[in-house]
């Protein structure tokens, strides 16, 4: 099944399939639930109705438009898809218009004792649309010999079209058609607003309901292109110009972030990152640090507060998995799925590493990691070995006055330890510990050990043993290790530059 199912009727057969029986089978709850909630304007609001279904660019409106169609469809609606952007090389938008609206009637209506009003509606939008000579201010071209026998015959072409298309409509189930004109703001500024101007000048029909799922900030920069009207700087007390061809508006809501997690683990699934899976660069082991689960989290939470369109997202998750299949070691799935996420958004300083201080990987502003407060840099401090230490060096004097040779060992030990050195690197800690742990020993085999000594030494064990195990959890957690700092930039460059990725090592 292809990727790109955003319009359902654009798929093959078997494909449509699915959807013809089931049309919101990939979408989430607060998609169905705004379904019903816009088939029910549809049975209680009065015709003719224009809605103007507004929602972002890539947020989904042809996605969602699609879907509502057909699940118009199989509740007994009378439906018409439009695709304004697919029809916008015609002149004229009524043409398409009446195109698609007199061959949806020529197939409900094709029994004998309807042909002969079929043919005359036909004939009415040939009349509409034949000549050329004379243009109407709403884009309709009419010539003058045609308006002068339009006078002598009292018969108005455009008041006989409505008339006759009411008349069909007034003959289906629901005595309401429901037209939805899509993709309205991908066409040029003229022929969107024609396609408004047709729309409100020809298809002002009892039991017609309109439906343009737009962006309506691209509508605007049409009026505004056109008509030098700004209609977001309007005063309040002035009436909105979208009142002209609209009745009301509904937003398509953004989805939430269990909405993003959905798509994403639609795209970013174990078949899609088999190679990644098999060569053990990702691990179905939730709890690992380069875990599939994890991969899908961090990069739909990332990309949700980034606020990614939908199109947006099914792109880059497409991306992001090619990536993870060639990548050259297990992958710290966190830190690549937020610096994927911050190359492809245009946002303010905030959202520059969105990831906590805890992170191995954190870095304030754009300081070097190795100067940052971060997780990593806190934990290599040792802060309990310090403090332990400190209290290992408090033991009074006078514990040692028959003991010269425990006494010596004890301050040595003091000494040498009495400031760690900043230390940077794992292996350098583990050397430390280990050092110590020697040096421990070297003064628990002095003969006659002083009891406060031997708790003393017992404490320090023990926060040596927890030390190692914190930095052992800690690098299990987001596979940290020496090479953060060149892993943190190389993760960077394969974002930015992907044919950088076979040729980037850490070690």
């Amino acid at each position: 099944m292809g990727l790109d199912k955003a319009n359902i009727f654009k798929l093959d057969n078997k494909d449509f399939e699915n959807y013809k029986t089931d049309p919101f089978l990939d979408c989430f709850e607060s998609t169905k639930d705004f379904a019903k909630s816009l088939k029910n304007d549809i049975d209680t609001k009065e015709t003719p109705h224009s809605l103007l279904l507004s929602a972002d660019y890539g947020m989904g409106k042809t996605f969602f438009s699609t879907r509502f169609a057909q699940y118009l469809r199989n509740n007994r609606y009378d439906v018409i898809y439009f695709s304004a952007w697919e029809n916008d090389y015609l002149q004229e938008p009524f043409i398409a218009f009446s195109k698609a609206i007199v061959s949806y009637i020529h197939n409900k209506f094709n029994a004998e004792r309807y042909k002969a009003n079929v043919a005359k509606l036909f004939d009415i939008t040939q009349n509409i649309v034949s000549s050329v000579t004379f243009s109407c201010r709403f884009g309709i071209s009419l010539s003058a010999e045609q308006l002068i026998d339009t006078f002598k015959t009292k018969i108005d072409p455009i008041i006989e079209f409505r008339k006759q298309l009411t008349s069909f409509i007034n003959k289906i189930s629901k005595k309401k058609l429901i037209l939805i004109v899509d993709e309205l703001d991908r066409c040029r500024p003229d022929y969107a607003m024609k396609t408004l101007e047709c729309i409100k000048h020809f298809f002002d029909i009892e039991g017609l309901f309109i439906i343009v799922p737009t962006n309506k900030t691209a509508l605007n920069d049409c009026i505004k292109s056109l008509y030098g009207i700004d209609n977001q700087n309007r005063y309040s007390n002035k009436e909105n110009y979208f009142q002209k061809f609209f009745n009301d508006e509904r937003i398509l809501k953004r989805p939430i972030d269990k909405d993003y997690l959905y798509i994403v683990s639609q795209y970013l699934t174990n078949t899609r990152l088999e190679e990644a899976l098999s060569k053990k660069l990702l691990s179905e082991d939730k709890n690992c640090y380069n875990s599939i689960v994890l991969l899908r989290n961090w990069f739909s939470s990332f990309s949700y507060n980034a606020g990614l369109s939908i199109r947006e997202l099914k792109d880059f998750s497409i991306e992001l998995a090619r990536i993870c299949n060639n990548f050259y070691e297990p992958i710290r799935v966190e830190w690549l799925a937020c610096v994927f996420v911050n190359k492809n958004i245009s946002k303010d300083a905030y959202y520059v590493y969105p990831i906590s201080k805890e992170h191995c990987f954190y870095c304030e502003k754009y300081k070097m990691l190795e100067d940052s407060s971060n997780g990593k840099q806190n934990i290599l401090r040792l802060p309990a070995l310090v403090s332990s230490l400190k209290s290992f060096s408090s033991v009074e004097p006078f514990v040692f006055q028959h003991n010269n040779k425990l006494r010596q060992k004890y301050f040595d030990f003091v000494t040498k330890y009495k400031a760690l050195p900043n230390i940077k690197k794992y292996s350098d800690v583990y050397d430390l510990l280990e050092n110590i742990l020697i040096d421990i020993k070297n003064i628990e085999d002095s003969v006659n050990m002083e009891r406060v000594v031997m708790r003393k030494i017992g404490e320090l064990k023990d926060v040596i043993l927890n030390e190692k195990a914190i930095i052992e959890k800690y690098q299990a957690k987001y596979g940290s290790d020496d090479y953060d700092s060149i892993r943190r930039q190389a993760y960077i460059n394969i974002v930015q530059n992907p044919e950088t990725l076979y040729s980037t090592t850490c070690s």
